[in-house]
């Protein structure tokens, strides 16, 4: 068994101490930063329009959100939502209400996240400091041979700070 003399001692404990001191403020700044007043309000809005459609389950997180069509992470909302097209006949897909309410509220729509298909859709809209971008999936079946679509579908919202959208 090694014998430390007090000194010794003392100089490892001051190097532990040390270590913690750079430990905390690393840890400290690493937390999540507040949503924006305007960032909670897009993702309170959006999630609103999107529990009008019957038959959906929901999921929302505040956070640090990565996705392929952005260069850099979006600090802000997720919101996934899981659905039924059957479901959701009469009263439109949250990813449908979701377009047609920021048009209707004078949201810019950012045409460089627009796509459609028969699997998806995206797009993203702009409002003053905020944007939202969508994802919506689904198994949209194929023309030859012709299968048809099947019914579950899945919608991806981030909403963030618009500048991390440029």
């Amino acid at each position: 068994m090694a014998v430390h003399s007090p000194a010794l001692r003392r100089h490892q404990v001051l190097r532990f101490a040390a270590g913690v001191a750079l430990v905390i403020p690393m840890t400290v700044n690493a937390q999540r930063a507040p949503l924006s007043a305007n960032v909670r309000a897009a993702c309170d809005a959006a999630i609103s329009i999107a529990s009008k459609t019957p038959g959906i389950k929901t999921q929302r997180a505040n956070g640090t959100f990565h996705d392929e069509r952005f260069r850099a992470p979006i600090s802000g909302c997720r919101i996934l939502i899981d659905g039924s097209f059957k479901k959701s006949e009469k009263s439109g897909t949250p990813a449908d209400n979701l377009h047609d309410s920021w048009q209707l509220q004078g949201w810019a729509e950012l045409a460089d996240y627009s796509a459609d298909g028969h699997d998806g859709t995206s797009f993203a809209f702009r409002k003053g400091d905020v944007a939202c971008f969508v994802r919506g999936e689904w198994d949209g079946g194929a023309d030859e041979p012709e299968i048809p679509p099947t019914d579950p579908y899945h919608v991806t919202i981030i909403c963030g700070r618009a500048e991390m959208f440029n």
